[in-house]
């Protein structure tokens, strides 16, 4: 299948120019925006009493009243800032430097009808006076402490302006990185599935984009699905040539019952082509039933059980087999749950674990339990050497034997495999790691209902 190429209109790294240009873009504006909305607004307060006390005397003599004009020096550090009058040719005067910079604030104070105050710049701003219907304004540099409260005022302006413009970056870069992000989780969760071995993936969680995103989604979605498609091919094959060599490996086995004399018993060759026999007929047993598993094809039988029984005519059952193994298993503790499980799939998954442990190791092998509130879990731990780390992964896989130089004497590397599917098929989870104190853990995890 071929995949659809993405076009340059639609490539990602041109959407993320333009994205990024757009996000820096706005930025930009917010920040002028937001520097204006925030400019520190200084608010008219009313007089205070010293300054009125000050300029009081100063400001009752009609005559000297009349003659202020803007720019005056009235007494020490107090100017006049503007003068409206009520008589003459130009009625308002102002300061050139206070009408150009704050013109509308002086037109405002001058419609007060009680004298106030405001800081402009490095200065205060004070009035109106009025005398005989004149009006003048008087300005003189602010002092320390009136310095100090404009520039909290004004550093505190600007922290609001610069929190606003981070959280406003902020949540564009978080809609940013959900945009980028999300069609790749969504690619990972798909491929999760893929590696788990499904073989009908949920595929259509995959993003449907123009972008190259869109083009790697596809071509992960193809993938998939060739995987799978070789993947049922393999498992057909090999359940197909397993159910095909099961009829005549049972007829050997028949033949070799009915040939087999008194004579053959002490034959090598004879007891030799016994065992292969018998060993080839478990690997195709346990071929199938590995096959039925993953297929789907086994159904549950479950029913009402006590797990602490029968994991204790399990032990019986393998004593009266092997009367030698009878000192080396042990059950510990008695608070076995009652579960709600098929037995013979969790007698099956058990076995194996046991019987493997059995035939790696000399030491003893201990079943416990330990009770969750939905769920229980059987450890099954030896104390023999345990196994190296990196090939802690691989015991689960098929075919997989951990120790070569006993592969003359071990199983066939299904026993595991065919555990850990059961366990699935039940519900629950196989799990194994080394012991702390030395020897293998494995640890069946299942629900009580």
């Amino acid at each position: 299948m071929k995949i659809r190429r993405t076009r340059w209109y639609r490539s990602l790294t041109l959407r993320l120019l333009l994205v990024f240009w757009a996000l820096l873009s706005v930025t930009a504006a917010s920040g002028y925006l937001l520097a204006i909305w925030n400019k520190p607004k200084a608010e008219l307060s009313p007089l205070k009493p010293e300054i009125y006390q000050t300029l009081q005397p100063l400001l009752s003599d009609a005559l000297t009243f009349h003659s202020l004009q803007p720019g005056r020096l009235i007494a020490g550090d107090y100017r006049v800032a503007a003068q409206l009058s009520n008589t003459g040719s130009e009625k308002l005067l102002m300061d050139e430097l206070l009408r150009i910079k704050h013109g509308s604030t002086l037109l405002r104070m001058l419609g007060q009808e009680q004298p106030q105050q405001i800081p402009l710049d490095e200065r205060l701003l004070m009035g109106p006076f009025e005398l005989n219907g004149n009006k003048i304004l008087v300005t003189r540099p602010l002092g320390p402490a009136e310095y100090v409260d404009k520039e909290k005022l004004e550093q505190e302006s600007m922290q609001a302006r610069a929190l606003t413009v981070i959280i406003g970056s902020g949540v564009l870069a978080i809609l940013l990185g959900i945009w980028l992000i999300r069609p790749i989780r969504r690619m990972i969760l798909g491929m999760r599935e893929v590696a788990k071995g499904s073989a009908k993936p949920d595929l259509k969680r995959l993003p449907k984009r123009g972008d190259e995103v869109g083009e790697l989604a596809r071509a992960l979605s193809q993938t998939a699905l060739d995987l799978a498609k070789s993947r049922d091919a393999q498992r057909r094959l090999l359940s197909d040539v397993s159910h095909e060599l099961r009829s005549p490996m049972a007829r050997m086995q028949v033949a070799l019952d009915l040939t087999e004399t008194d004579a053959h018993e002490d034959d090598p060759n004879w007891q030799q082509l016994r065992r292969d026999t018998e060993r080839l007929s478990v690997i195709i047993e346990r071929i199938l039933s590995l096959s039925r598993l993953e297929n789907g094809l086994i159904e549950l039988n479950k029913e009402s059980l006590d797990s602490g029984e029968l994991v204790q005519q399990l032990i019986n059952d393998m004593c009266y087999q092997k009367p030698e193994v009878e000192e080396r298993l042990v059950k510990l503790g008695d608070a076995w749950p009652e579960i709600e499980t098929d037995a013979e799939l969790f007698r099956l998954v058990l076995e194996n674990i046991v019987r493997n442990a059995l035939h790696y190791t000399e030491s003893t092998v201990e079943l416990s339990c330990e009770v969750g509130r939905d769920n229980m879990c059987v450890i099954i731990r030896d104390h023999g050497p345990g196994v190296e780390e990196s090939t802690l992964v691989k015991l689960f896989e098929p075919f997989y034997r951990g120790d070569p130089a006993r592969h003359h004497k071990a199983g066939v590397g299904l026993g595991l495999a065919l555990s850990q599917r059961t366990a699935v098929v039940l519900g629950g989870s196989l799990t194994a790691k080394n012991h702390p104190e030395g020897g293998l853990k494995v640890v069946l995890e299942l629900p009580k209902r």
